[in-house]
């Protein structure tokens, strides 16, 4: 009997330290969780990022140099609800920014790394890359309790006029609402970008499985559903907000289709409108030479010459044809159908770069399409007596702040057609008529012109940099192509390659 026991004993201790053992021992324990492996952070929005990056590339934009701001909880709940949503959100910018490729260079800002290396002579400030742009904005609405009963809810927040968050769902109730705001601004003015912003909200609702939240996105042209973790939920919420804002902004400031990058996104009429603009400030033989551009985009074979041959009305019928449009025309409709339909995949982007070898060879059989030709720099021309009619240039003022509105006043003394266009202090240049809004140019005598007119939608607002601003008109009996005007180094006109257009007029203002 004493040895039953001791062996019984024995198998208790034995037990007792078992159990012991396995309870310090952690690779043991098992505490009832989940097992859950790392997951990339993958969101609804992540391909459409990727995407845009070769949509840079295959619409042929200029390289953007972009730079973030520090973007934080602007609304102070992040700190007052335990971090219920991120204090700051500037690294989620970042590494959207940093994703996107292509054409978008996302340049860091660390004022303390680069006066540090400054300080030990590691490093130059000659030697860096300056962004064009600066990112800024934050989150600015969170409402966490908007929580009903019942079986039925509707709910519908106006932040703006053009924006706003509307959810209607019979069986689930909102827990929150997230809103965020981006603006551009320039950075060498550091005056905001008209138009290139952004204001998007999205919603969490509790959703059909016990481990995950529904969410809700709208916006001017984004709407989805879908669910995130639970446990994640309005962080996860506020990276999709990010990722579709920065869609957005690039979109805009780029002048990209970007919303056929998203299933169920609707047409960004901000960006339609500065598509427009630039089509109506072209000539016809412009118009021709970007619609032959996108029809090579397209898959055509078709050269940018800006002459209409049998290749590119062959191309323009199967395209017509393909898209259910009447006519061949270059108009306003088939422009766009052209824009907004160009294939975003690695062929295309290969098309892209056998594109540019066919406009230079076509730029060097015929004058530049695009851009005036570069002409070598003459003294200004004297005025001398033009028997064609005359053209009388104006402005409200002679001398304009960053930010003040600009109006251009023009008459002439005969029926004509007339074209104006800007020349920065840097040498820029830009049509300012005919344009979106004023399409019209053959102007008559015995009338005064504004640009912007009186009734007019739009407004010119003085930019930057600071320096002297040189406008310049040209009118005549005939139709003026855009590529008609060239100018000398200084922005005169260039009399070597403008001798028939003899009526013209000049005037300059200073930017302060």
């Amino acid at each position: 009997m004493n040895i039953q026991k001791a062996h019984r004993n024995f198998r208790l201790i034995a037990v007792l330290l078992l159990l012991a053992g396995c309870g310090l021992n952690p690779q043991n324990a098992d505490i009832g969780l989940d097992e859950t492996l790392p997951e990339a952070k993958v969101t609804i929005y992540q391909q459409a990022i990727n995407q845009l990056g070769s949509m840079t590339t295959i619409y042929g934009g200029a390289p953007l140099m972009i730079m973030a701001k520090d973007i934080v909880d602007n609304t102070g709940t992040s700190i007052a609800t335990n971090a219920e949503i991120p204090r700051d959100i500037t690294e989620m910018v970042k590494s959207t920014l940093n994703a996107i490729g292509g054409n978008v260079q996302y340049i860091p800002y660390e004022p303390d790394f680069m006066l540090n290396t400054a300080k030990t002579g590691y490093s130059r400030y000659g030697d860096k890359t300056l962004p064009q742009v600066i990112l800024s904005g934050g989150i600015t609405e969170f409402d966490r309790g908007l929580v009903t009963k019942g079986d039925s809810l509707e709910f519908d927040i106006e932040i703006a006029k053009e924006y706003g968050i509307s959810f209607s769902d019979e069986e689930k109730a909102s827990l929150a609402s997230v809103t965020l705001d981006f603006n551009l601004i320039d950075f060498k003015t550091f005056a905001g970008i008209p138009r290139i912003q952004a204001v998007n909200g999205i919603k969490l609702h509790k959703a059909t499985r016990e481990d995950s939240i529904g969410f809700t996105v709208k916006s001017a042209t984004f709407g989805a559903k879908g669910e995130i973790k639970k446990v994640q939920g309005r962080h996860s919420a506020v990276r999709l907000l990010v990722q579709l804002s920065m869609l957005q902004m690039i979109g805009r400031y780029e002048k990209l289709p970007y919303w056929k990058l998203i299933p169920g996104a609707v047409v960004d009429e901000v960006v339609i409108d500065q598509v427009l603009a630039d089509y109506y400030a072209m000539s016809k033989a412009q118009q021709l030479a970007k619609a032959q551009e996108f029809l090579f985009l397209h898959g055509y074979s078709v050269n940018p010459t800006g002459q209409m041959d049998s290749d590119t009305q062959n191309a323009l019928q199967k395209f017509a044809q393909k898209q259910g449009l009447t006519g061949t025309a270059i108009d306003q409709k088939m422009y766009l159908a052209l824009y907004e339909n160009v294939p975003i995949n690695a062929a295309t982007r290969q098309r892209r770069i056998s594109l540019g070898n066919l406009i230079k060879m076509a730029q060097a059989q015929n004058p530049p399409i695009n851009e005036p030709a570069n002409v070598k720099q003459t003294e200004q021309p004297t005025a001398s007596a033009n028997t064609q009619g005359s053209l009388k240039l104006t402005t409200n003022k002679s001398s304009y702040q960053i930010g003040e509105k600009l109006q251009i006043n023009f008459s002439v003394n005969k029926p004509m057609y007339v074209r104006i266009v800007v020349i920065n202090s840097e040498g820029k240049i830009d049509s300012i008529f005919p344009n979106a809004y004023q399409s019209d140019n053959y102007c008559k005598p015995g009338k005064k012109y504004s640009i912007p007119a009186p009734t007019s939608d739009f407004t010119l607002n003085i930019g930057g940099p600071a320096g002297t601003d040189k406008l310049r008109a040209v009118a005549d009996d005939k139709p003026i192509p855009a590529d008609a005007l060239h100018f000398t180094a200084d922005g005169q006109f260039d009399e070597d390659t403008m001798v028939g257009l003899t009526t013209r007029a000049a005037y300059d203002y200073v930017i302060r």
